[in-house]
């Protein structure tokens, strides 16, 4: 009875490890690797920040565009589309350069 609650413990350690592994590698690894080799290819951008990314920075910019009116003769892009916006003018991507 012993050996087998062992076993048992191996397993669901065992299984708990390569869960965690998996988990390691879909949440930090690969997003560093994509980072880096977009980075290689001469793209610019905010680095990885775990699970949460720019989600702060993204609802700010949406509580900051929605407080204010929106005149008919204003552009509509940087009230629809802050976030995107900004990151287009920030890194200087213009439509040439994204293809």
């Amino acid at each position: 009875m012993e050996a087998l609650c062992a076993i048992s413990a191996c397993i669901i350690l065992l299984v708990t490890l390569v869960w965690a592994w998996k988990m390691l590698i879909w949440s930090w690894l690969k997003p560093k690797k994509l980072e880096r080799v977009l980075r290689e290819q001469g793209l610019k951008g905010n680095p990885y920040r775990f699970l949460v990314g720019d989600m702060k920075e993204y609802l700010k910019m949406e509580k900051e565009v929605r407080s204010k009116p929106l005149n008919l003769s204003d552009d509509i892009v940087p009230r629809v589309f802050p976030y995107g916006h900004q990151s287009i003018t920030k890194h200087d991507l213009s439509p040439n350069e994204m293809k």
